[in-house]
């Protein structure tokens, strides 16, 4: 089992409490395994904290997260006026066989969303240095009050705050990491199929715009993204099909030809498949049409 927490986009992550802490003398960090994940961003000062064997070393304007069932203890002190943020929260998935987030998954069909597309999960980061510090730190003192308030929707604006604010943080991390080889392949691809979203590509233009062998792009955006180049474009081109007949008066015929698709039976038959509707029976349940 990892020591990163992943977290669903389908959870409601449950706040046990939010608070803010003062060392007013030095102190070693308790010897424990708890049954629930723990947060912790220091303001000043800093904490040496173990976790099954592994030391972290966790410095100001840092962001650090505990995983419940894992052994955690400290070995030295923690310096008086050191002054942290902490959450105790449930939630993660415990078996790591998950479906992980990618970022390179287009957008849905009909830019709509399914409830089996919210069945996926990213990977906290374990320890990280915050950008903007002052806005996390605004952030948390709103839940400190939150969670010692009378309201009586608390936990659930505790619930979303703490998400808002683990997601923000995983995207600063994430955007940090550097691209491989193949990340700067699929995203050259991902561009040059987005600007010609209204026209049919073939494999050879592909290759000739990112100057590489076909098969060899193919493959590591097969890899990337879990489609081929010419499923992730049909799915785009789909996703403007749907926009347009939602948003315009234009027919079927009208947007199988803006999208560069010749015979409007075998637009309807694609737009079917990815989406699971009819082109009319989709505008059918659109709310409205200009």
């Amino acid at each position: 089992m990892g020591s990163e927490i992943l977290l669903g986009l389908n959870e409601i992550v449950k706040v046990r409490i939010v608070d803010f802490l003062r060392a007013d003398r030095p102190f070693v960090h308790a010897d424990r395994i708890l049954d629930f994940n723990v947060f912790i961003y220091i303001v000043a000062g800093g904490m040496r904290i173990w976790e099954c064997g592994t030391e972290y070393v966790i410095g100001e304007k840092d962001a650090f997260f505990l995983k419940k069932g894992l052994h955690h203890y400290g070995r030295h002190e923690i310096p008086a006026g050191t002054t942290w943020y902490y959450i105790h929260f449930h939630g993660g998935a415990d078996d790591e066989n998950v479906r992980m987030l990618s970022g390179y998954r287009p957008v849905s069909a009909s830019w709509e969303f399914t409830e089996e597309e919210y069945d996926q999960y990213i990977r906290l980061p374990k320890l990280l240095k915050v950008e903007n510090p002052k806005l996390v730190e605004r952030k948390l003192e709103a839940l400190t009050q939150l969670c010692k308030s009378s309201n009586d929707l608390k936990l659930a604006y505790l619930s979303y705050g703490t998400m808002e604010l683990f997601f923000d943080l995983f995207n600063q991390e994430r955007s940090r990491s550097e691209l491989d080889r193949g990340d700067v392949i699929t995203r050259r691809i991902i561009m040059f199929l987005e600007s010609n979203v209204s026209r049919r590509l073939s494999s050879g233009e592909i290759s000739d715009h990112i100057c590489m062998n076909y098969n060899y792009i193919s493959g590591v955006f097969k890899e990337k993204t879990g489609m081929s180049i010419m499923e992730y474009h049909e799915k785009i081109r789909i996703n403007e099909a749907a926009r347009l007949l939602r948003n315009s008066n234009m027919n079927v015929s009208e947007v199988s030809s803006r999208l560069g698709f010749e015979d409007p039976l075998y637009f309807s038959r694609v737009f079917k498949k990815v989406t699971g509707y009819s082109p009319s029976d989709y505008i059918k349940q659109a709310y409205f049409r200009v």
